[in-house]
């Protein structure tokens, strides 16, 4: 049988819908330029597919430009954001689908180092793989992000050198060029003042775009290779980085030759070394000083999440309070947003915060003179959640 060239794999019915169901659709609301959302692409999503499928077989699809939108990161400041149509998101996914099978063996390179855009991996595997390595004995860490990461990657290198030469045959290479030079539209939408957030558009690859997860893996994966090479201990997330030393000796050391590593073959920035432990690039003692990671304390002993993730959950638990009038509801509701927040940062050493919440939902129902209301503490929720999770490691440690 003969095979299926990548452009054949890219247009079938199977890769698409595999697309489709992988697709991000938390907001059912989110829309490209033409204001179709996913919501309206799903009604008639077999249609949709089929009519995917032909153009792309025939050599007839097109990207259409992108939305020109901006999300506000932790820090206050504006993402700039390039949000694709529905049907170019499906396209872009298959495209990495197939990529990420194509270059598994390059990006395998990077096990146990970077830990972004990946199934089964994320921000609790790299803190606890950091905390691991802290462990065994390296005790200073040098924590560091790469400025304007995306837009100063290389595409033009990354896709000539990195990704045609080792795809099984050049079916797709002319879809993979043209997904990323995709043009920007919609800026004119924008509040004039974060129209500078968008003066590079082009430069780099676009985030948005579902390719640029896996192509900025791809671009990190011999920054990756010379760090471990050289005997450092690297925990990667994206831009965001830390690697551990044993000594501040060595970590000072590590330091220069990371920045100019960076600098040199890829042309890459990291801050300036700070010495204080809030500045972008720092060597921290945890055990002296916290450490904040992708936005979770290290103290030396325990991970925690800052206070600021404490207060999303009350801000919560003020709009379910102030929306409903019965106690029944109030509790049902409260207790449910405690139960997500426990879950989401089981993990880590939330204990800390079980009094500072429970004393905040005790004041707050007396403020609006709801003491009947009986809201589980946050202990007793926690010990509920820890039951059912040692219950279902019980029952599938039985199954097998």
């Amino acid at each position: 049988m003969k095979k299926k060239t990548l452009l054949e794999e890219l247009a079938s019915i199977e890769t698409l819908k595999k697309s489709w169901e992988l697709l991000n659709k938390e907001n059912e609301d989110s829309f490209g330029l033409s204001g179709i959302s996913i919501k309206d692409y799903e009604k008639e999503i077999d249609d949709n597919l089929k009519k995917l499928n032909t153009e792309i077989s025939e050599g007839k699809f097109q990207f259409s430009p992108t939305r020109a939108a901006i999300i506000k990161k932790d820090n206050g400041k504006y993402r700039p954001l390039q949000i694709p149509e529905i049907q170019d998101r499906i396209v872009l996914k298959s495209i990495a689908l197939i990529l990420e099978k194509e270059l598994s063996s390059i990006l395998s390179k990077s096990e146990g180092i970077s830990f972004a855009y990946q199934r089964g991996k994320g921000v609790k595997e790299s803190l606890l793989k950091m905390k691991s390595i802290y462990d065994s004995g390296f005790k200073v860490i040098l924590k560091a992000d790469i400025i304007n990461f995306f837009e100063e990657i290389k595409k033009d290198d990354l896709i000539e050198k990195s990704v045609l030469p080792n795809l099984k045959d050049d079916s797709i290479n002319k879809l993979i060029k043209e997904s990323l030079n995709q043009k920007l539209d919609g800026i004119k939408k924008i509040y004039y003042k974060y129209h500078d957030l968008f003066k590079n558009a082009g430069k780099g690859i676009p985030q948005g775009n579902p390719l640029s997860p896996l192509l900025s893996n791809l671009y990190m994966v011999e920054f990756d290779v010379f760090v471990k090479d050289k005997g450092y201990s690297l925990v990667r997330y994206a831009d965001d980085f830390v690697v551990l030393f044993k000594s501040l000796d060595e970590a000072e050391k590590g330091y220069g030759v990371i920045k100019h590593y960076l600098e040199d073959k890829f042309s890459l920035k990291i801050h300036l070394l700070n010495t204080g432990d809030q500045g972008k690039t720092v060597i921290v003692e945890p055990h002296k000083s916290n450490l904040s990671f992708l936005g979770i304390y290290f103290d030396g002993n325990n991970l925690f999440p800052g206070s600021d993730k404490v207060d999303i959950l009350k801000n919560i638990i003020r709009m379910i309070v102030k929306k409903n009038k019965e106690c029944i509801d109030i509790k049902k509701e409260v207790e449910s947003a405690i139960d997500k927040w426990i879950a989401i940062y089981s993990y880590l050493d939330i204990d800390r915060y079980f009094d500072r919440i429970d004393k905040f939902i005790f004041t707050l129902l007396n403020k609006k003179n709801l003491k009947k209301c009986r809201i589980s503490s946050c202990s007793q929720l926690a010990s509920r959640r820890r039951r059912k999770q040692l219950k279902k490691k019980r029952f599938w440690k039985a199954a097998f």
